[in-house]
Parts: C-alpha cells; structure tokens; sequence
C-alpha cells in the first residue's frame, strides 16, 4: 500500500504543479507581454487563440488526474476522528471542484465569446479574463496549500 500511496502522491503533486505552472506563467507572463507586443488587438487575440489552441484537453487531463488521485488519497488516508484534517480536506473538494468549474467557464463560455467580440467589447473581455486568471491562480495555489495543511494536520 505504501508504494501505491507514493505514486499517488507524486502523480497528484505533479498534476497540480503542472495546472498551477501553466495558469500562473499564462496570466503573469505571456499574457503581459504578448499584449505589449502586439499593438493591434486583433492580432493578439489571433496570437493567443493559435498558443492556447488544442490545451483545454491537456489542461482538463491534468485537472482530472489531480481530482483523481487526489481523490484516491482521501480514501487510501481517511481520519474521520480527526475533524481539522477531515475539514481542511473537504475545503480542497470545494476549491478543486471550484477550479473545474472556472476553467470549464472560461475554455467554453468566455474565451469563445473573446475571440468573436467586435474591437469595442475587447477591453471589457480582457479585464474579465485578468480576473479569470487570477481567479484560477488564486484557486490552485489554495489547493496547494489546503494540502500542506492536511499533511501537518493528519
């Protein structure tokens, strides 16, 4: 069991780090520059269609193996006796389920909306998709650290 619990762990970790290294280098890096590089808005959001283009699938993989071993941990460890442990665990369903449903809205609802708004809609899509992202980053760094929480309290 002990060795099932480490690959679970290492497969949950690294899922984890891949959602939150790829949301936060988006919105802290590529995002900033892109959009100083690019003068005419309409070649930004070409831009960016053509790098995001075909990572919804990569992303909601990554977000599934970490739901699913994520999952598989709480059972492989559960502590019912333990109520910090079992609360601090019940947060992170929430924040995870949380950051499925954000990055559902954006990948389906907001980004096609973006990139078919006429030039005067686009500065109120990208305010909304700046808070969007920090939305997510937000999400995935709380899991992150709901999880630290949960090994200290267990």
């Amino acid at each position: 069991m002990r060795l099932l619990e480490q690959v679970l762990f290492w497969a949950h970790g690294l899922s984890a780090a891949a959602w939150f290294g790829a949301i936060f280098y988006r919105a802290a890096v590529i995002d900033g520059k892109a959009f100083g590089y690019f003068p005419d808005r309409r070649e930004y959001e070409r831009f960016t269609t053509h790098l995001a283009h075909g990572m919804r699938y990569l992303v909601t993989a990554g977000l599934l193996t970490c739901g699913l071993t994520g999952f598989a941990l709480l059972g492989l460890r559960w502590s019912p006796g333990n109520d910090a442990w079992v609360g601090l665990m019940a947060a992170k369903v929430v924040v995870w389920l949380g950051a499925c449903g954000l990055f559902a809205y954006v990948s389906w609802v907001h980004w096609p909306w973006r990139s078919l708004a006429a030039p005067a809609e686009m500065p109120g899509y990208r305010r909304e998709g700046v808070v969007l992202a920090a939305a997510m980053v937000a999400l995935s760094g709380t899991g992150f650290l709901l999880g630290q929480a949960g090994r200290l309290a267990g």
